[in-house]
C-alpha cells in the first residue's frame, strides 16, 4: 500500500513548518548535518510550479561524506512510513542521483535511480546534500517516533 504524495501541487506555507525545524535539529544532533535551507517561496528548478520548499515542509541537509550519506539514506528508507518521510533525494548517488517518494512505496520500493535523461531536474554535478520532505505532523510526534526507532 502506498501513501499519497501530499505536495503536488505545492503552495506557499509562508514559513518553515515546525516539523521541518525539528528534522533539522534531530539530524544535526545525530549526524552533524548542516541545513542549507528550508522555507523558500520559489519555483522548482525544473519548472514553473512552486518548489516544496515553499510549503515549509522541505529541508536541504548537507552531509560529510558518502559513507555517512549511505547510513542516513538507509536509515530513512528503512523507517520511511514511521517517520512520515514523503520524499528524499540523494543527489550524489551513483551517476545521476536517486529519489524516494512515498507514492511509489515504502522503503526501497519507493526509490527511483535517476539517469542522464530522467533525473527529476535536480542533478547538479553530485552535490553532497539530501533534499528531505516530511509529512504534516507535530514536532513532538516526530521526536517520539525518532526516539522509538533503534539506532546503532
Amino acid at each position: 500500500m502506498t501513501r499519497t504524495y501530499p505536495y503536488y501541487p505545492s503552495w506557499d506555507g509562508k514559513t518553515t513548518q515546525p516539523v521541518t525545524s525539528k528534522l533539522v535539529e534531530l539530524t544535526k544532533s545525530r549526524w552533524g548535518l548542516v541545513s542549507l535551507g528550508t522555507y523558500a517561496n520559489r519555483p522548482m528548478r525544473s519548472g514553473a510550479s512552486l518548489s516544496v520548499h515553499a510549503t515549509g515542509y522541505a529541508a536541504d541537509l548537507k552531509y560529510k561524506d558518502e559513507t555517512q550519506a549511505r547510513e542516513i539514506w538507509d536509515w530513512f528508507l528503512s523507517n520511511s512510513k514511521a517517520l512520515g518521510l514523503c520524499e528524499m533525494h540523494w543527489y550524489a548517488y551513483g551517476d545521476y542521483g536517486a529519489g524516494y517518494r512515498c507514492s511509489r512505496g515504502e522503503g526501497k520500493a519507493g526509490v527511483k535511480i535517476y539517469t542522464a535523461t530522467d533525473n527529476a531536474g535536480s542533478y547538479e554535478g553530485s552535490p553532497n546534500w539530501f533534499h528531505i520532505e516530511m509529512a504534516k505532523q507535530t514536532p513532538e510526534h516526530l521526536q517520539q517516533v525518532w526516539d522509538s526507532i533503534p539506532y546503532p
